[in-house]
């Protein structure tokens, strides 16, 4: 075989513009003495005594955390109190994130809890009275999707959305980017608070940037998370940066604000994440399926993924993203509760569960579809991967294709990392 000396390869600046968003999974601070639990953003916020449960064990202990439309389990915040001036109640992630503002008020902080122990009413959410009668009030509990604001009247009412977060300011480009709080920032930045008189923007928990977990070897994203704590042994955390200039084309945040997204309609939709609609069905026919349409893409090279709205449900099998949906669960064969995608990881590093389960069957017959990223299915190319040929041209991984060209160029481990279907490196054990 033709030897080929290969360059460094190139790789360019990429846009983040199409990446997947997903927002970030939530632990709290449980009191054993009493059992009460809170949900937080970080293990910070936990008091002396109590014991920070990652999203994982927040969840497989029934709790439920988000930064979502529902007011009652909304992440508790920062309240930021002004003792002068207007007397408000400021919501805001941590305690570098509460200042004087222009007003020059003295602010009393809140670690996230202030009148933790008002009974909240179960109607309570967007377009609530803050206040109501001692001991049943929605407002003045800061929470991560949830501030209150005055209406025209002069009301207070709770208004989803309007919780408020920082940016950070980089002095060499002028840019201001939203973050989820003050330690996001990079050194030489500067840390702008929300209501910071040179911030000039508005950063709700849909544009706050967090990081997220990915496993030890740092090739297979697990979750998003504002911190190391949110992450489970066997994992890593990495930055909003590392994140970014990682392969995995992910944008983690906050919330999604879903309630800013239509009403489903009767038309196809896609399933929320990045995961392979169960109910999509091309021309509405039965059999068509997306495993059907993974079939004309990989076995017969049909160009089906451009047609209609194939593409937006089946972004797995069409290459346009690939992670695991943690909003879904599947039956375990023997077990009494329904497990999520963190179940796969449970016996790692043997794994044994993913040869069970992963491979389509009758008694699994939804898990790769549903943990696609831990099947071992998020096998794509990376579009905008650039590397040089032997003739300093640039070349994407699509120009391997053609003849011998992957047989001597994938030998580059680099080339052979970013065009993993090309070069034929693929993890499909699991799928067997």
């Amino acid at each position: 075989m033709k030897k080929v000396t290969l360059l460094l390869p190139l790789i360019l600046a990429t846009s983040h513009a199409t990446n997947t968003k997903i927002a970030a999974l939530y632990g709290g601070c449980l009191n054993k003495l009493n059992n009460e639990f809170v949900c937080h953003l970080t293990s910070e916020d936990c008091r002396e005594g109590e014991k920070w449960l990652t999203p994982h064990k927040t969840k497989k202990k029934g709790y439920k955390c988000t930064c979502d439309d529902d007011y009652r389990s909304n992440v508790h915040v920062t309240a930021c109190y002004a003792l002068r001036g207007d007397h408000k109640v400021r919501c805001a992630a941590d305690r570098n994130s509460c200042d004087i503002g222009e007003d020059g008020m003295d602010i009393v902080i809140s670690d996230g809890r202030m009148r933790i122990d008002d009974v909240i009413p179960d109607d309570c959410g967007h377009g609530s009275e803050g206040f109501g009668d001692e001991g049943r009030s929605c407002g003045k509990q800061c929470r991560c999707s949830f501030d209150y604001q005055q209406d025209s009247k002069g009301t207070t009412k709770v208004e989803i959305g309007s919780t408020r977060y920082g940016g950070c300011y980089n002095p060499d480009s002028g840019e201001t980017y939203c973050v989820a709080n003050s330690s996001s920032c990079r050194d030489g930045e500067e840390y702008r608070s929300p209501r910071h008189k040179y911030l000039n923007k508005f950063c709700p928990c849909s544009m706050a940037a967090v990081g997220a977990c990915v496993n030890k070897k740092g090739n297979r994203f697990k979750q998003c998370a504002v911190s190391a704590d949110s992450c489970i042994k066997s994992w890593e955390f990495i930055d909003m940066h590392a994140l970014r200039d990682s392969k995995f084309k992910i944008d983690c945040n906050l919330c999604l604000a879903t309630w800013n997204t239509p009403p489903p309609t009767s038309a196809p939709t896609r399933d929320q994440g990045c995961v392979d609609s169960l109910d999509f069905r091309y021309k509405g026919k039965e059999k068509k399926s997306c495993s059907w349409v993974d079939d004309q893409v990989n076995n017969i090279g049909s160009n089906i993924c451009d047609k209609g709205t194939v593409k937006e449900n089946c972004p797995v099998v069409c290459r346009q993203c690939c992670t695991d949906d943690y909003s879904q669960t599947f039956q375990v064969e023997g077990l009494d509760e329904e497990k999520t995608c963190f179940y796969l990881e449970s016996d790692w590093p043997k794994d044994n569960l993913k040869k069970e389960m992963c491979p389509k069957s009758e008694k699994y017959p939804n898990v790769q579809t549903i943990c696609p990223q831990s099947c071992g299915r998020c096998c794509t190319d990376d579009l905008e991967y650039e590397f040089k040929d032997i003739n300093f041209k640039v070349r994407k991984c699509s120009w391997l294709e053609v003849g011998k060209r992957a047989e001597d160029y994938c030998q580059n481990d680099a080339i052979k990392e970013k065009c993993v279907r090309t070069c034929d490196n693929c993890n499909k054990q699991y799928l067997d």
